[in-house]
């Protein structure tokens, strides 16, 4: 009985001392280190994945506005966004009110700033014979285009002077003359140094003004730039045939002049010649240089 009492005491012992075993103690202790550490590291790699989803969202919100800073209306909704504009100035330009030029412009200029926001534009005439006064156009350049460089040419300097005083012409580049001789169109060109994605005639509209600045200034339109033509109905009234020392008005009529561009577009090889396309609707025309 001793001897089995002695032999129970002696693997009680050698039990104990298994499960009391500093190694395998050491061992546990290092199993729980090294979870502690992965749970660790993970924890730092969630979150560092945490902080590129907010880096990555926040430039997804931001990339948005830098990309529409142009409304994109302007690309499939600009007649309505070019009429509505101009309604809502005063005074409200003839554009929109005696023709419908927002037609041409909301169909081809806007879209055309869209995709061109920094955009070199003369309009020819300031509106100083018009009965509701000089500048119900430059405004809404202004509103339309914030970010192209503007020119506008008129051929009444203290109209001009009037209209810098009361601050109307801040944010434009001037040039002023008679559209009519070719030695101001030159200078012009020399001040400016042309390269105009957009020239917009609405000057005198007498035969030899607008078809003597077409030749001088469709050069300096920029390949795939664009170049209206507004108020074509007056072609065949008498005091819109004037001549000038440059130019016989007897027989010039331009929208005849068109139709011969238009007769090339149709019957040339479709390559030839600078003119891409012939937009015209009621009162006006514009022509886009082949880029």
């Amino acid at each position: 009985e001793n001897k089995i009492i002695r032999q129970r005491q002696t693997r009680n012992k050698t039990m104990a001392g298994s499960f009391n075993c500093p190694d395998l103690s050491r061992r546990y202790e290092r199993v729980a280190i090294v979870a502690l550490l992965v749970i660790a590291i993970h924890g730092l790699q969630f979150q560092s994945t945490l902080k590129g989803c907010e880096l990555l969202g926040t430039e997804q919100a931001q990339a948005p506005i830098e990309q529409e800073r142009v409304d994109p209306g302007y690309l499939f909704n600009g007649t309505a966004i070019f009429k509505a504009k101009a309604q809502s100035g005063k005074p409200v330009s003839d554009k929109v009110t005696t023709h419908t030029y927002e037609i041409m412009y909301g169909t081809h200029l806007l879209p055309y700033y869209h995709q061109h926001p920094g955009m070199k534009m003369l309009e020819i005439g300031l509106g100083c014979n018009m009965n509701y006064g000089p500048g119900a156009s430059v405004w809404l350049w202004k509103e339309l285009f914030p970010e192209a460089e503007l020119w506008e040419a008129e051929y009444d300097g203290k109209c001009v002077e009037r209209a810098e005083a009361k601050g109307q012409l801040d944010g434009f580049l001037i040039l002023v003359g008679d559209q009519g001789d070719p030695t101001v169109l030159d200078r012009w060109i020399q001040d400016s140094h042309g390269n105009f994605d957009v020239i917009i005639d609405d000057g005198g509209h007498t035969q030899c003004q607008i078809w003597t600045t077409f030749e001088k200034l469709w050069p300096t339109v920029k390949p795939g730039g664009l170049y209206f033509i507004e108020d074509l109905q007056v072609a065949n009234q008498r005091d819109y045939k004037k001549s000038s020392p440059t130019c016989d008005g007897t027989n010039l009529n331009v929208p005849n002049k068109l139709k011969e561009i238009l007769d090339q577009l149709i019957y040339a090889n479709p390559h030839s010649g600078e003119v891409e396309f012939l937009f015209c609707q009621p009162e006006a025309c514009v022509l886009k240089k082949r880029p």
